[in-house]
């Protein structure tokens, strides 16, 4: 939602896993960031990261967990899965906008800095 209500970024939303993995899946779409949610509606978000990077199409997507879970072992099976990020949330606009930046420096001008 955070995104969403930035000018110049295109971001698309999936309820559950299912729709995710059906939108990241679609070779008429592309992505670059990828923000997943592990306790998202079947299969969860380590599930679909895990597709992610079993895919040849997709192992370079970048992929940004933002979620609730901080224990050390989910945090750990994210990373060994193949997250190259991870917020936990509550996540605030100038955090993950920062985040965002810090994956793409070449953000449009419309998209707003973090405060």
């Amino acid at each position: 939602m955070i995104l969403a209500s930035h000018g110049g970024l295109h971001v698309t939303m999936a309820d559950n896993g299912h729709d995710a993995w059906a939108l990241l899946d679609d070779p008429g779409r592309y992505f670059d960031v990828a923000f997943l949610d592990i306790a998202m509606p079947e299969p969860d978000g380590l599930e679909i990261l895990s597709r992610i990077r079993s895919s040849p199409l997709h192992r370079s997507l970048q992929v940004v967990m933002c979620t609730s879970s901080n224990d050390r072992a989910t945090v750990i099976k994210a990373i060994q899965l193949g997250a190259q990020h991870y917020m936990v949330k509550p996540a605030t606009e100038a955090s993950v906008m920062a985040k965002l930046r810090l994956i793409q420096p070449n953000l449009p001008e419309s998209a707003p800095q973090p405060v």
